[in-house]
């Protein structure tokens, strides 16, 4: 071949070359950017339209559709959803990954201007476009607590979030649960009244008396001056001295009728950290930038910044993802390390000597080579990469194996080494390239897996991919030129027979063979019986695990590193009352020695920008960090179900789901119910009646619906005749009673590089009565007051909540998880009342979304790329040898490999995965082929020389037992920490037992290990019975070829 025989004939080239893949693959592995999971871009771009006063109805109708239906003609949008609130309208567009986020940003922003002929004239302000996307989600807090007030911690983080801004790889460091510094001018209702003076005329007094206005310039002389009036307020007590009004020919002072209070904006939220009143900065890393280099920055900052600060401020670092990344690349690197460790031992007491040392060189090689091209093609090492390497240990030594094997052997014949490298290299060239070839035919239709899971798996074909390659040429390029300089063989000597019984038990390998002979024997003198045994094994293996196996799972279920309480009050819920609901989950949680660190958040920010719940003050959540895997003594699980239970007893009068933080790529609730119709109230119901029939499933919890009910409202009804025959407007009135109860902004008042805004309005106490509300007055058209009661009738109500819609339909989603059972048996108990129990209203329909809708894509995806693996490995095969029955008979391994797959996960008590045991299905199709090939071909090429069928298939078969067996125990071996959970932690220098990488891909490894074991055991049989029938069948009929 080519490619061997120019290696050979530039072997310092290829030393050097060695030494080039050494140093840069190291440097490659050391810069590679570290992810726990792969980067996955999701693009999302929010349209947010406000028209104040405007009911969710009349947003829907003038704002929502409009803007829907000019987006519905965008290509590569995936859903769009849209949330109609009062005086607020959200749509949501959900690209497919593949979309670039600027061109998504684009797309919407020309629909959206295309949109706004369509809107109603006096929108405030145009729509706004913000794009979001989930691997923009915050990568470590820094959260801030201690014996100091709110406004304290607030400084000290403004102080921090500068810095912290300032590294190149973060983003933003969004600040929340501190206080924000206002200065309050507050209104009182009594004197306001004795003085009968409107507030619109003390509003505009603060105002008017704080400017700082250029007045232009003069010349006066020969000097330029600028002319300013610099009236702004140098201190908030110069307020006080501001002339309100004049009554009588005498100045009333605001001092007379307001109070000046140093204070603060009112808090939406609230956050603790155990416990403890906190503040909080979210850091958030650039797209594409090394989360553990970004988070050790923001380290170094926090540690350079300390000193500086009091030595009371306690400054905790959560939610660190760097160090989920460390833990996950940690726990693969010893899989990796401990399977490599493996494989060699094998090789060295399988082959032994120089041989074995050369074949052991392909598995760094091959690596540092995959190195280099994931740092050349920008992929991240993340955990579907480094498991990608380690399903591929064992399989990076077989080419070697033939290679070395095949040129030792010329070696030993007395060929030259430079010689035998070239014959032996040669001779098996091409069906070493073909085996190859038909493994990676098994993983190239995966390239092509659409959505979030390709996404998220494309990892893994494109590194095996490139790993296989890498192996391919060591082994054509590589293993040659270090045979033809350092191998050495003695030559060939007669065996002696041996004649003792002694001398046979002596010898392991002759010892397998017999049983092996003896077996293959009586196979082939039984053929029909063991073809019919080995399909009953096949289809009772299915019907064993049918019967006694756990069942069918989208994804693995692992422990969490994270939990959730969320807690969501009733609408129109205030801060303190949702306070005192999270303080009885902090005094549960509280109690659990493995969680390091519980966040409340009370408030608006317990909401999530991707989830309809919407946000307020009514929503909580406490976040449940546990400590490291190996440093709890409970399972963080165990602990889950714990506080779940305790919650739902001691937390009264609002909904309580505790959810285990996502793992892998962001695919929706396991249970996702999508109700829709044309009537909210009517799904509202609907939804209601749903939960009721379906919570008392067993393993379904956290059960909630995104239905928002109307909030509880004080309706002001204008006479709007009265209004008009006193000189007055709705807008007039409205605007009034918007100052008195939120306040307007006055003003700023500046200390140093700092501004405050001023704001007037009503005093607390005044803000919390309803007969206060009542005591307002309005300024007539010549300033006068008149009573807001004189105008209006003040009425106590409740109005709609929210409209949902996806795809340009109303829509409410019922969600929730599953716990003790799989989300698959769950959905079938919940169809099975659904359609038995419920009478569905004509027009209204339902459906399931989220995991299971992408449980049902990856599934309709893997079936198509088994039968695309299927059929590129056949074609493969017929080309080989040229022959349509060979390849029938080599892809039975395909199906043998099966039986592997449910006994093992019997066995095992694993559940099959739609994914995870999909995959590997997939990859062992791939795999277990090539020892079928190499027994085929050995026996053809022992036809050739006009060897007797069944003496062919019988020398064929114990020819190849050793290098099959081989090539199966390596990848098995490989594969075997991350099957166990037990590996060799290289950096404590203790051995592993359970780790978190095998939670995730144990599932996998399980499905390759005992699938190709199965597989390997019975080609060594089935395989040659087969060949044996199709050479029957062939004489029988005369033909010599299929």
């Amino acid at each position: 071949m080519i490619l061997n025989q120019a290696a050979l004939k530039r072997q310092v080239t290829v030393l050097t070359l060695m030494v080039f893949i050494l140093i840069a693959g190291i440097y490659c592995y050391i810069t590679l950017p570290r992810e726990n999971f792969p980067d996955i871009t999701i693009p999302y771009v929010f349209v947010t339209t406000t028209y104040e006063g405007v009911a969710p109805e009349d947003m829907e109708e003038l704002i929502s559709i409009p803007i829907e239906r000019k987006l519905k003609g965008i290509s590569d949008v995936e859903e769009i959803r849209s949330t109609s609130a009062e005086g607020i309208s959200t749509v949501a567009v959900k690209f497919l990954p593949s979309v670039d986020i600027d061109d998504a940003l684009q797309k919407v922003r020309d629909k959206v201007d295309q949109a706004k002929k369509d809107l109603p004239g006096d929108l405030p302000d145009d729509p706004v476009l913000q794009e979001v996307n989930f691997s923009d989600l915050p990568v470590i807090r820094v959260v801030l607590s201690g014996p100091f007030s709110l406004r304290r911690l607030q400084k000290f983080a403004e102080d921090m979030e500068d810095r912290l801004e300032s590294i190149p790889g973060v983003l933003d460091a969004r600040l929340s649960g501190g206080l924000e510094r206002e200065i309050h001018v507050e209104f009182d209702l009594d004197r306001v009244g004795a003085y009968r003076v409107p507030f619109s005329s003390l509003i505009n007094a603060v105002a008017k008396s704080n400017v700082n206005m250029p007045g232009g310039s003069m010349d006066i002389g020969q000097a330029k001056y600028l002319v300013r009036v610099p009236e702004d307020f140098q201190d908030p007590a110069e307020i006080f001295s501001i002339v309100a009004f004049v009554r009588d020919g005498k100045p009333v002072y605001l001092r007379d009728v307001a109070f000046i209070r140093d204070s603060h904006k009112d808090p939406i939220t609230r956050s603790r950290i155990n416990g403890v009143k906190s503040v909080t900065l979210a850091i958030q890393k650039r797209s594409g930038e090394n989360i553990v280099e970004v988070t050790d920055q923001v380290k170094a900052v926090v540690t350079e910044m300390k000193p500086l600060l009091p030595p009371t401020l306690k400054i905790d670092l959560t939610s660190d993802m760097s160090n989920d990344v460390r833990l996950m690349v940690a726990d693969l690197e010893n899989n990796i390390l401990s399977g490599l460790i493996l494989v060699v031992a094998v090789i060295l007491l399988f082959i032994g000597g120089r041989s074995a040392i050369f074949v052991a060189l392909a598995i760094p090689y091959s690596m540092f080579i995959t190195f280099i091209l994931l740092a050349a093609f920008d992929v991240t090492l993340n955990m579907v990469v480094l498991f990608s390497l380690i399903l591929a240990l064992g399989m990076l030594v077989d080419n070697g194996i033939v290679i070395v094997e095949n040129i030792y052997r010329h070696i030993q014949q007395g060929m030259s080494r430079k010689d035998a490298a070239l014959t032996g290299a040669n001779q098996v060239a091409w069906p070493v390239i073909t085996s190859t070839m038909t493994t990676l035919g098994a993983f190239m239709p995966m390239l092509f897996w659409p959505g979030i899971m390709g996404e998220f798996m494309g990892y893994l074909p494109q590194t095996l991919i490139m790993a296989l390659t890498a192996s391919l040429f060591v082994a054509l390029v590589i293993n040659p030129v270090l045979s033809a300089r350092y191998q050495t063989a003695k030559p060939l000597t007669p065996a002696k027979p041996m004649k003792t019984e002694k001398e046979r038990k002596s010898s392991k390998e002759p010892f397998f063979k017999r049983i092996y002979l003896v077996l293959l024997n009586w196979s082939l003198n039984h053929r029909l019986i063991v073809v019919f045994i080995s399909f009953l094994l096949l289809v009772g293996s299915i019907v064993l695990y049918g019967a006694f196996g756990k069942g069918t799972e989208f994804m693995p279920d692992t422990e969490p590193r994270r939990a959730y309480v969320n807690i969501k009050a009733p609408e129109g819920t205030n801060l303190n009352a949702s306070d005192k609901l999270v303080k009885l989950v902090e005094n549960i949680v509280s109690k659990y020695e493995d969680i390091r660190y519980v966040i409340s958040n009370i408030g608006a920010e317990g909401g999530d920008p991707f989830s309809q719940g919407g946000t307020g003050t009514h929503i909580n959540r406490v976040a449940l960090d546990f400590k490291d895997f190996h440093d709890r003594k409970t399972l963080s699980s165990t602990v889950v179900e714990e506080i779940r239970k305790k919650t739902l007893d001691v937390v009264r009068g609002a909904e309580v789901q505790v959810e285990k933080e996502e793992e892998g790529p962001p695919t929706g609730a396991p249970v996702s119910l999508e109700i829709s119709g044309k009537d909210i109230h009517v799904l509202g119901d609907l939804a209601a009646k749903v939960r009721t029939e379906i919570k008392s499933i067993p393993g379904l919890v956290d059960l909630k619906d995104n239905f928002v009910k109307g909030k509880p409202e004080i309706r002001i009804r204008v006479d709007k005749e009265k209004a008009a025959l006193l000189g007055l407007d709705t807008y007039t009135i409205a605007y009034t009673v918007k100052t008195a109860i939120n306040g307007v902004k006055v003003g700023v008042y500046r200390e140093g590089k700092d501004e405050y805004d001023i704001i007037a309005r009503l005093p607390d106490k005044d803000r919390h009565s309803l007969e206060s509300l009542k005591r307002i007055t309005v300024s007539g058209p010549r300033g006068e007051p008149i009573p807001l009661t004189s105008l209006a009738e003040i009425q106590l109500s409740s109005g709609l909540g929210a409209i949902m819609r996806l795809d340009q339909k109303r829509v409410v989603t019922i969600s929730g998880d599953v716990s003790g059972r799989l989300a698959n048996d769950v959905i079938q108990d919940i169809e099975t009342r659904l359609t038995t129990r419920m009478d569905w209203p004509r027009g209204y329909s339902h459906r399931f979304s989220g995991e299971q809708e992408e449980q049902a894509k990856s599934a309709a995806f893997l079936a198509k790329a088994f039968v695309a693996t299927l059929f590129i490995i056949f074609i493969i095969l017929v080309t080989q040898f040229n022959s349509f029955m060979t390849p029938f008979i080599i892809l039975t391994s395909v199906l043998l490999s099966l039986i592997g797959v449910f006994l093992g996960l019997l066995i095992t008590g694993t559940a099959f995965g739609v994914i995870m045991t999909g995959i590997g299905v997939i990859s062992l199709a791939g795999v277990v082929v090539n020892n079928a090939i190499v027994l085929i071909d050995y026996y053809n090429q022992l036809k050739e020389r006009g060897m007797a069928a069944r003496e062919a298939l019988i020398k064929a078969g114990l020819v190849r037992f050793r290098p099959v067996m081989l090539t199966a125990i390596t990848t098995i071996l490989g594969l075997l920490p991350m099957a166990t959970g037990i590996s060799f932690d290289f950096r404590k220098v203790a051995l592993d037992i359970g780790n978190e990488s095998s939670q995730w891909w144990g599932p996998m490894a399980v499905a390759v290990i005992f699938g190709l074991a199965v597989a390997t055991l019975l080609t060594l049989v089935v395989v040659p019975v087969l060949c044996s029938l199709l050479n029957s069948v062939q004489e029988r009929f005369g033909k010599r070829h299929a």
